[in-house]
């Protein structure tokens, strides 16, 4: 249990084991350094100002409602609301104030684990309801688990994910970093990024990661080129205990899995990446995200599994990051 490169406002926390160092901030609740066998493994940003200006959500916890939410408005029980609109005229990871950027306030801390709570009013971004969230960060041999859980006073929607940018490799890039997603099919977009409602076979697709593929693989497909590389939501075929996705570097020999109780996964092979994160300028695709969570616009789009939170029930979710060693 540390906690160092404290002020009045910021503070950075480690948990660590014998396999783990994780540093987190309490701003965003984000995580800004793994190190596993020796090795930094994500691109965590020093300075949070710097983070936040990068508009990377790089390790940061995301809500009220994570991803792309069409013309920054939802109807619920009749009524409907209008959102904080921060990409075009939609609303992306919560707003143009996402939890993200917020403080979290630190409720438990030991040498293994973490727990930080944020209360988030009625109206916050134009979500309804009071909204109370825990997010608790957890060593468990070589795992890092975050558990996210929320109670609101109203009906709301609430569809958390935490945004890490992963480089397991020593290359520039993550072109050569293998990647397999436990998904048969993806949800299709179109302007703005927005899924069009329909549900697409991966197979014959360059969003087909069935068997282990090397990311940079299919990256300059005609079909990646309106996102400039993979920026979509995968549709998730696993149950909580088997493995959503598995990342893997050959120069490293490194491996990570990922589990997760929630429906999709978004891939994001860091297509937009700059910002100066403390030690160097971000390049394009020199880390890749990969984010469990409820499908984008789900809140508008009724045949997608819905997020909703109804009023005074506790849910709760968890995204799991497993690492090992090949061979």
């Amino acid at each position: 249990m540390v906690t160092k490169n404290s002020n009045q406002s910021q503070q950075i926390y480690v948990i660590e084991n014998d396999n783990l160092s994780v540093e987190i901030s309490n701003r965003g609740a984000s995580i800004r350094s793994i190190r596993f066998a020796g090795r930094e493994l994500t691109l965590g940003f020093s300075s949070q100002s710097n983070r936040i200006k990068s508009n990377t959500y790089s390790g940061a916890v995301i809500g009220r409602v994570a991803n792309r939410i069409a013309d920054g408005k939802f109807t619920l029980n009749g009524t409907t609301y209008s959102l904080s609109r921060n990409d075009g005229e939609n609303t992306l990871h919560g707003g143009a104030i996402g939890f993200d950027q917020r403080l979290f306030s630190v409720q438990t801390l030991d040498t293994t684990s973490l727990v930080m709570t944020l209360n988030s009013p009625d109206g916050d971004q134009g979500f309804p309801g009071n909204l109370t969230l825990r997010v608790e960060f957890v060593l468990d041999g070589a795992s890092l688990t975050v558990r996210f859980s929320a109670v609101c006073d109203k009906d709301t929607f609430w569809a958390p994910t935490i945004h890490p940018y992963f480089r397991l490799g020593t290359e520039q890039t993550v072109d050569e970093t293998y990647l397999q997603i436990n998904a048969d099919s993806y949800t299709p977009m179109g302007a703005g990024q927005i899924p069009t409602g329909e549900i697409t076979a991966v197979e014959g697709t360059p969003f087909d990661f069935r068997q282990a593929k090397k990311i940079g693989k299919d990256i300059q497909s005609v079909q990646l080129q309106p996102t400039s590389g993979y920026d979509h939501n995968f549709v998730l075929r696993h149950s909580a205990n088997e493995c959503a996705a598995l990342a893997f570097n050959e120069s490293s020999g490194i491996k990570m899995e990922v589990f997760t109780d929630m429906p999709g996964l978004q891939f994001y092979s860091g297509n937009f990446l700059h910002g100066f994160n403390g030690t160097h300028d971000l390049i394009p695709r020199e880390g890749f995200a990969l984010e469990p969570q409820f499908f984008p616009d789900a809140v508008n789009t009724p045949s997608f599994p819905q997020p909703l939170l109804n009023k005074d029930k506790i849910k709760s979710y968890f995204i799991r990051y497993k690492f090992g060693l090949l061979g």
